[in-house]
């Protein structure tokens, strides 16, 4: 049997990957380094990379990212500001193509909150440049800012008011005294945040639901500040910082009810959860972009320091359903703080007229510390609860070496290049600690053929990496949620994902069609699975089996008449995963099914 997940969607993709002019005009199309001078009504940015230039759609500014990033071909946003792209909710998020700790596990936190405006370039690559990081089953979704210049307005501001108690105002100041180059941002937002969700875990001893009900109004704070200063004609040098802070306290009633297989009620209680969050994070950059006599050859050094911490406070109290009597109380106090370093070296060399060299070096080291303090109220006081309170350390440190060459000729395009990698890592977990060495090398290659203006072909192939979280890897067995208790596997390997994308672009009068068809499979596919121990019922994640992904998108855009443009995009895709090796005799069967609409048009 098979297992099996279909998506469908279309949105729109306006300002993206094409931008059309009111009249045909003598244009350049840029396909890498291929120049083709045509009379068409569009011109092509980069087939790689798909970007959405927020500035551009006055309707994206009161947007947040996270419903912003829908209008790229293939994204999709949930409720709770998670991002999937082509199937899968894996694919890398970065700033200005650097992995943060903000940008993690909780990506949706941020993305749901954050101004579509404050980085204004959204992107999504399937084949992303060699010199960022292989992690990503999909590929990378990059938040950047555009560089403003002297003929942009010095001075932007914005605000709004919305419903659910929706506040946001923020400023934007650009100088360029002589030679620098200042960019300084600021946003507040303020929202009434209402959620209602269930939850039921059934095993052979019995059925738990849970209705939990909460409200908040989170306070966010977002800043960043950009100094370049252009040090000779050809070498700038450019600083930069970021902070965000989302601050918020909570108040919600779960209502908790144990029945056994007989349908008999053994508990019901009321669990009141008075909550506190803080989620911080900064970030301090340097680059340095050096540009040699022929200005293809470019040399660029950056380092990346960012941190990120969440803190979060609960206080539980049961209460009788019935009679409203305090039962017991309990807290559990949560710490979690990432450190991220990240350096890294690119040079360009244009070797001839047709054959370019892109090479350097990218090093990473995570430190991460994660504590849960649980306690319960006994007579005496406040007593440890040793089953819930969790403690862990972990630390990886990546060394990547890469290198590709690229070759123009005709109207073709052929790029090779690998991506060969060390890592290692070590997790403590109270007295166990475990340590994995590792060697890869991640190949890559493209083919593109540009026949005319109006056609382009290209097919793809890479490697990519999705590799287990801190979380992940703790052995500790959190029972802090009596309805899924769960267990980290120290054990955890990479998933290793192999990505083959072949597609084609038409362009015909006023529309132009992008269909491709996309492959991945994925080895040592890292899965939950429900095991029995100490007559507990436990999600503990392995490496059992692997993924096969074949899926189809189209995109495109039509300009009926002048000035009015609409644009659409779909995606169907199908996932297999092979489950015999969780014991299955065969390949195991699910089918999920969705639909997502959304219409479009701009002048």
């Amino acid at each position: 049997m098979k297992n099996r997940f279909l998506f469908l969607s279309v949105w729109s993709l306006l300002f993206t990957e094409v931008i059309f002019s009111q009249t045909p005009v003598d244009t350049t199309l840029f396909l890498q380094n291929i120049e083709i001078q045509g009379e068409v009504t569009h011109r092509l940015k980069e087939t790689a990379i798909k970007t959405l230039s927020v500035d551009a759609s006055p309707d994206l500014i009161t947007m947040t990212t996270s419903e912003a990033f829908r209008r790229l071909p293939s994204v999709i946003t949930d409720i709770e500001g998670g991002l999937t792209y082509r199937g899968s909710a894996q694919a890398a998020v970065l700033l200005n193509g650097i992995p943060h700790g903000w940008m993690e596990e909780y990506n949706g936190d941020a993305l749901i909150q954050l101004p579509a405006n404050f980085f204004n370039r959204l992107s999504v690559s399937a084949y992303p440049a060699i010199g960022l990081v292989p992690d990503g089953d999909a590929g990378i979704l990059n938040l950047s800012s555009y560089p403003f210049s002297p003929s942009d307005p010095a001075l932007l501001f914005n605000a709004g008011i919305g419903m659910q108690e929706r506040y946001n105002a923020g400023v934007i100041i650009h100088q360029h005294p002589g030679k620098f180059h200042i960019t300084g941002k600021y946003n507040y937002r303020r929202e009434y945040r209402k959620r209602t969700f269930k939850k039921t875990t059934t095993t052979s001893t019995g059925t738990t639901e849970m209705d939990n009900s909460a409200a908040a109004r989170p306070d966010i704070h977002l800043a960043d500040l950009k100094i370049g200063y252009d040090l000779t004609p050809k070498d700038l040098i450019t600083v930069y910082g970021l902070y965000s802070l989302m601050d918020y306290d909570r108040y919600g009633k779960i209502k908790n009810r144990r029945t056994n297989p007989a349908g008999e009620v053994l508990n019901h209680v009321f669990r009141n959860r008075y909550n506190s969050q803080q989620q911080e994070a900064y970030a301090t950059e340097a680059r340095w972009l050096h540009t040699f006599n022929q200005p293809a050859d470019q040399l660029e050094v950056i380092f990346n320091y960012n941190n990120f911490g969440y803190t979060e406070d609960n206080f539980y109290r049961n209460e009788h359903p019935e009679t409203g009597n305090i039962l017991a109380e309990d807290r559990l106090d949560i710490r979690h703080a990432k450190h991220n370093y990240y350096f890294s070296g690119l040079f360009n060399k244009q070797l001839s007229n047709q054959w370019y060299l892109k090479t350097g070096y990218t090093g990473r080291i995570k430190d991460e510390h994660y504590t849960a303090d649980a306690q319960d109220k006994k007579e005496e006081g406040w007593m440890t609860n040793e089953n819930k309170s969790n403690l862990y350390t972990f630390n990886r440190q990546t060394h990547t070496l890469f290198a590709s060459l690229e070759k123009t000729w005709n109207n073709t395009i052929t790029e090779a290049g690998v991506q060969a990698e060390y890592s290692k890592q070590q997790l403590t977990s109270g007295k166990t600690s475990t340590k994995q060495d590792q060697v890869h090398l991640y190949p890559r290659f493209r083919f593109s053929y540009l026949p005319d203006q109006n056609h382009l072909l290209s097919v793809s192939y890479l490697q990519r990496v999705l590799r287990p979280i801190g979380t992940d890897l703790n052995p500790f067995i959190d029972s802090s949620d009596a309805t899924r208790i769960v267990q980290g596997n120290p054990d955890l390997k990479n998933e290793m994902i192999h990505a083959v994308t072949l597609s084609y672009q038409q362009t015909v009068s006023n529309v132009q069609l992008t269909p491709a068809i996309y492959y991945r499979y994925r080895s040592n596919r890292i899965l939950e699975m429900l095991i029995k121990q100490n007559e507990q019922s436990v999600w503990i994640k392995d490496n059992m089996g692997n993924t096969q992904t074949v899926g189809f998108e189209l995109s495109g855009i039509w300009q009926p008449v002048t000035p009015l443009v609409i644009d659409f995009s779909g995606n169907v895709y199908r996932d297999e995963i092979d489950g015999r090796q969780t014991g299955h005799t065969d390949k195991k069967n699910l089918l999920y099914a969705g639909t997502s609409k959304e219409a479009f048009s701009g002048i």
